[in-house]
């Protein structure tokens, strides 16, 4: 009696030869759904116009949205063209069934090809895949936010930066206009202190209790008419400073007569009051200096 001899076959031999079949089963699959998708393309311009839908229900039995993916999937999965990776999309998506195609239609032909790169497709399920699909594109949406987040912060750095420019220019301006303003100010001080110091010698000189001279009384009248001149010049040059900086006043010439007016009325009134002690010590005297003076006052009518 003769022994039957039973080959003793591992659980090795038996995965691998799931393995290939399978593998096969899912190549014939996909060539198989590309050529049908070519020949839809094709028949799809045959069809007369208006009878597709009714073609593909009555002939065929497919749902439009059916036949639209094999079109689809033959022409983003069916050149056999060697990409830049030196493989055909046969070789990244042939293992493929058509479920787990449908999630990757769409994606350009790099992101596909890294997807399969990265990750065992054949051994996903179409959810798996188009979660991962998912995942990508919101991971890609993200980083194109974050690259446009930077990029309005960076113009919102170039507007600070900008601003604080403006803002030390501007200060450097405020600082020098300052300056300006004060060395007026000590101009005029100084101007004002030896306008004092002339005048009190002229009370003093109004309160001497003795007859002046006529050379006496004509030079007096010489130096209040100098004193009060040399004020005008002096207003007037203010005024000029002062016009310099208004640079919104609606009319300068006006603002310069008036500011003028102020500096000769403040000295006026000064005068009037030296007269008024001269007076009273000497009246003859304070009355021959107001016809003087008034005679002066007529030659400067406007």
């Amino acid at each position: 009696m003769s022994e039957n001899v039973v080959a003793v076959r591992s659980i090795e031999i038996v995965t691998a030869e799931i393995h290939t079949i399978r593998d096969n089963v899912a190549r014939v699959f996909m060539d198989g759904v590309v050529q049908i998708g070519r020949r839809l393309e094709e028949a799809k311009q045959l069809v007369p116009q208006g009878e597709w839908l009714a073609y593909l229900d009555k002939e065929l039995g497919y749902k439009p949205s059916t036949a639209q993916n094999y079109m689809r999937i033959a022409r983003e999965f069916g050149d056999g063209q060697v990409g830049l990776s030196g493989k055909t999309p046969g070789d990244f998506f042939g293992n493929l069934g058509y479920s787990q195609l449908l999630p990757l239609l769409g994606l350009p032909e790099e992101e596909r090809e890294q997807l399969a790169e990265e990750h065992d497709l054949a051994g996903m399920s179409s959810r798996e895949i188009q979660a991962l699909v998912k995942e990508r594109d919101e991971a890609k949406a993200n980083a194109d936010k974050l690259q446009k987040d930077v990029g309005l912060l960076k113009d919102k750095l170039e507007d600070a930066d900008k601003d604080l420019s403006d803002y030390q220019h501007k200060l450097h301006d405020e600082k020098q206009k300052t300056k300006a303003q004060a060395e007026a100010a000590k101009a005029n001080a100084e101007t004002a202190a030896e306008l004092q110091r002339r005048l009190e010698a002229l009370e003093q000189q109004a309160n001497t209790p003795r007859e002046l001279t006529e050379e006496e009384r004509a030079a007096m009248r010489e130096e209040i008419a100098a004193e009060q001149a040399e004020a005008v010049q002096a207003a007037e040059a203010r005024a000029a400073e002062a016009l310099a900086r208004l640079e919104k006043v609606k009319n300068p010439a006006a603002h310069k007569v008036n500011f003028l007016f102020g500096e000769l009325g403040e000295y006026w009134n000064r005068l009037q009051v030296a007269l008024h002690e001269l007076e009273q010590s000497d009246s003859e005297a304070a009355g021959k200096m107001r016809t003087a003076i008034g005679q002066a006052v007529a030659g400067w009518a406007l």
